[in-house]
């Protein structure tokens, strides 16, 4: 989910919450509504903190290519030789859905990048490129799509 999307959900859930508390209110039981906020506020924490552990690490060594990917409590590691490691970008299915940046070799890709915009998934495979290829001919600079 993108963030706006998160604030959005939780913005929802915040006016669920309140308008049932609201509702028990009317009813004479006001001790519904503390509890309320209390709910609404540990949807926002929790929804917060998620994606702030979640990350890649790009490192690019003499000999080799190294992509850590953490979400959550899950972390997995890819290695590929820095010499046939190479950049691709797939198109989405149509305008609604993202293209995929991939990184690899020898028919292994790994998707990174899955929440940048266009633009800077552009910008990523740039960097990458230059960091991987910097004394390589153009000719491997190219992104495939």
């Amino acid at each position: 989910m993108t963030p706006r999307s998160m604030a959005v959900g939780v913005i929802c859930f915040s006016l669920l919450a309140v308008t049932i508390g609201l509702s028990f209110f009317t009813l004479g039981y006001w001790l519904i509504l503390p509890f309320a906020g209390l709910e609404i506020l540990a949807v926002a924490v929790s929804v917060s903190v998620r994606g702030t552990v979640d990350y890649e690490l790009i490192t690019v060594k003499d000999q080799q290519v190294t992509i850590t990917q953490r979400q959550g409590k899950r972390m997995v590691t890819h290695d590929f030789q820095r010499y046939w490691t190479r950049i691709r970008r797939e198109r989405g299915a149509n305008r609604l859905h993202p293209s995929r940046l991939l990184i690899g070799s020898h028919g292994r890709f790994v998707a990174i990048g899955s929440v940048l915009t266009e633009e800077l998934k552009d910008q990523l495979s740039q960097q990458i490129r230059d960091a991987i290829c910097y004394h390589c001919p153009s000719v491997h600079n190219q992104v495939s799509e």
